[in-house]
């Protein structure tokens, strides 16, 4: 998603991925920059694609001025290609075990916790979050599974100019989940809770809040105990501060009018929706549990993946944004960015065919689009020239 002021947010994801589909108008973006390297690409993978990959990754650098890249695919389980392009920092080579700042591949797994906690009975996900947060405007209204897949009509924080001057006046400061929601209330909502679509990370922040309200456990402490360890996802966790451990991929972006390392702006502007840190083997792990639905029932997971938002907000049954996950056609996909990182994950749910990729920016790259999108979609067009992702 896109803000005019230039800020790049991770769920860029998601709105990036619904507006690339062309189903609704989101606000503006991120503006970023950093120089692509001229070190060459390190693959680990014997595949003969693998090669083809990494000339792919190595012109997209060269062609958008990117300063890093890493990046992972997979047929099944058959790992085709896993490797790192360019510098991180400036001067020294990027590796494929950096970690990230993951974004919107977040999302759904507050998606899965609240269908585990829906099976389970210790929430209903069409009971109104009045239960939970009974302040919160039309919250008699509206529900965590509306929250689940952008369908309340609360207007996002993210767009809210207040928001955007609060941020890029100190990036490196943290916001609390009460001043995100008291910014996503300060403008009317877009529409009645239940009637249309609109992407909003306001509705993470909320959906968040009402997973520990329900459990009476931090969301971290709930994702790691139901998604991250059952999948042994190790390298991954949700963080609350600047943090983030070594190995790690600088970012950089020039949004504030001056090129700088923004590896440790605060996740917390996006809580819920994308503040965890991770690699990119982790989140390959991710993709491929979602895909398959193994931490959830065979019911709940049909019911994750079908298009339940077909007919809202010009969405359809091949074309439509549903707990956490943007779908076209048999791929679904994410595209986050925030602050400098620019990522990407393809899945075909036909060949199993899954392309992940973070990038960082250089001085002269486009902020005002994701420009690991187009580097993602070529490999998947290679790997799957029958199917190609339509967006």
């Amino acid at each position: 998603m896109r803000v005019s002021s230039g800020l790049r947010r991770w769920p860029s994801t998601i709105a990036g991925a619904v507006l690339a589909l062309g189903l609704v108008a989101a606000g503006d973006n991120t503006i970023v920059a950093v120089r692509a390297s001229d070190g060459g690409a390190t693959t680990e993978a014997a595949d003969p694609d693998s090669q083809k990959i990494a000339d792919i990754v190595e012109q997209k650098m060269k062609e958008r001025d990117l300063t890093s890249a890493v990046y992972g695919v997979w047929r099944g389980g058959e790992q085709i290609a896993m490797g790192a392009l360019g510098d991180s920092p400036i001067g020294l080579p990027a590796t494929s075990d950096m970690l990230v700042r993951i974004g919107q591949p977040m999302e759904p797994m507050l998606s899965t916790v609240l269908l585990q906690l829906d099976g389970e009975g210790i929430l209903d996900q069409d009971e109104p979050i009045a239960r939970w947060l009974p302040d919160f405007p039309r919250a008699d209204q509206i529900t965590p599974r509306m929250l689940a897949s952008s369908t309340s009509g609360v207007s996002d924080y993210v767009t809210n100019p207040n928001f955007l001057q609060q941020f890029y006046a100190n990036p490196f400061t943290g916001f609390t989940a009460d001043q995100l929601l008291a910014l996503a209330d300060e403008r009317p909502p877009l529409f009645a809770p239940g009637t249309s679509f609109a992407y909003a990370h306001s509705d993470l922040v909320l959906l968040g809040e009402v997973l520990q309200d329900a459990t009476g456990k931090p969301l971290g402490e709930l994702l790691r105990e139901r998604v991250l360890d059952p999948l042994g996802m190790s390298d991954s966790k949700v963080v609350l501060t600047s943090q983030i451990s070594e190995p790690y991929l600088h970012a950089y972006t020039n949004e504030r009018s001056v090129f700088e390392d923004s590896t440790f702006w605060n996740p917390t502007a996006f809580i819920h929706s994308g503040n965890m840190t991770t690699t990119v083997a982790d989140v390959a792990t991710w993709i491929r549990a979602l895909a398959d639905g193994r931490l959830l029932t065979q019911e709940q997971h049909e019911e994750m993946l079908a298009p339940s938002t077909a007919g809202l907000g010009g969405l359809t049954k091949d074309k439509f944004f549903a707990y956490g996950v943007a779908h076209d056609g048999s791929w679904f996909f994410m595209n986050p960015a925030y602050a400098g990182y620019d990522g990407v994950a393809y899945y075909d749910t036909r060949t199993q065919t899954l392309i992940i990729a973070y990038v960082t920016l250089g001085p002269k790259a486009d902020a005002g689009t994701d420009n690991a999108l187009s580097l993602g979609k070529e490999i998947a067009t290679l790997l799957v020239p029958d199917n190609p992702p339509g967006v």
